[in-house]
């Protein structure tokens, strides 16, 4: 067996001189910020091109040359931790949005049983589900729906008047009131109440 000795890989001796250069490179760059602001502190560069924003900024901009070429990876390092950031602050954000989405839910099925009673919620449900016959009419009857009509819930189809529904008459609801937009909207959130609750 013929031993050819350790292997190195072919890109290590490049990777060495690259560094070497980028090391060159960054002490050029270093050597030319100092130089300049030795010159500005001693007096050799004039008053009027002394160190302003412009060049407050070009010995910034030095810096993250710097930083780039002698550890080129930080800079990736650096967006990841920017991107990580962003991606948490959005995860809190919709976490907290979902928290005021259950807490308002929440309120709004204590708030339920007071703004709308069960007599009335099922007025409601009989006409989102097709359930209107055999109704009777009574004065307790007249007053619920005049209160549904009256918060938007309930509208009354055309020629059709809540008095029309005398005491002792039977009839189908479907053929005096409908449900407004708002009330198919309560509809819905009442039964997504309810399914949560169960």
């Amino acid at each position: 067996m013929v031993d050819y000795g350790p292997t190195t890989p072919p890109d290590s001796n490049d990777n060495t001189i690259s560094a070497i250069i980028r090391v060159l490179f960054a002490l050029i760059v270093c050597g030319l910020v100092v130089a300049y602001t030795v010159g500005v502190v001693t007096g050799r560069v004039s008053e009027n091109q002394q160190i302003d924003a412009v060049h407050l900024g070009m010995i910034v901009l030095a810096a993250i040359v710097l930083v780039m070429l002698l550890r080129p990876r930080s800079l990736e390092r650096l967006k990841l931790l920017e991107i990580s950031g962003f991606k948490l602050e959005m995860l809190e954000k919709v976490k907290e949005r979902q928290v005021e989405q259950a807490n308002l839910l929440d309120g709004i099925s204590l708030m339920l049983p007071l703004l709308l009673p069960e007599t009335e919620r099922k007025h409601l449900f009989n006409l989102d589900r097709g359930r209107t016959k055999g109704y009777k009419g009574n004065s307790v009857l007249r007053a619920e729906l005049r209160r549904l009509r009256s918060i938007r819930l309930l509208r009354m189809r055309p020629g059709r008047y809540v008095g029309h529904m005398t005491s002792g008459m039977e009839f189908d609801l479907a053929n005096y009131v409908e449900l407004t937009d708002l009330g198919e909207q309560w509809v819905r959130r009442i039964k997504q109440i309810e399914k949560s609750d169960a």
